[in-house]
């Protein structure tokens, strides 16, 4: 009965220090500057934005606002690769590989400490052409966006 005993406590010990969302960022707050589009997809950077600002303001441990750290983002590369599975259909595509490439800085104390600087985040879809499919690779941009924003923010509040 002394050894569960001295087990709980040694258990609840240890899980006292947990936090929610993990271990504490080098920031509390975070700036999310207008997203940027190289790429000649129009309309990406709209989404982008909403995606990045709502994804960083789930964490519990960071607050949105400037006077902390900025997040600077472009998207620097889409790709439409099609996809073929014999030798005899190379012109006639029905599925195709879809790429985003975000690029990205983040910075604290003012631009003077750098936490990572032009690092590339990749999002990578099958899309699989059934109907209009401009419509569909359409569709296909707020789910590799979100993955990108989960990314970035994975990478933004891990603790350095």
């Amino acid at each position: 009965m002394r050894r569960l005993a001295l087990l709980s406590l040694t258990l609840l010990a240890g899980c006292s220090a947990y936090q929610l969302g993990g271990p504490k960022p080098a920031f509390a707050r975070i700036e999310v500057l207008p997203v940027r589009n190289a790429t000649a997809r129009p309309g990406l950077q709209a989404i982008f934005q909403e995606k990045l600002v709502e994804d960083l303001g789930r964490d519990p441990r960071i607050k949105l606002g400037t006077g902390g750290a900025k997040l600077d983002v472009e998207v620097v590369g889409y790709r439409r690769e099609g996809l073929t599975t014999k030798s005899t259909d190379a012109y006639s595509y029905t599925s195709y590989r879809v790429t985003i490439v975000a690029r990205c800085t983040l910075t604290t104390d003012g631009g003077k400490k750098v936490l990572f600087k032009e690092r590339d985040f990749t999002s990578v879809a099958t899309l699989q052409i059934t109907g209009d499919s401009a419509s569909e690779e359409r569709s296909l941009a707020p789910g590799l966006l979100s993955d990108l924003s989960t990314q970035i923010r994975e990478a933004a509040t891990t603790a350095w």
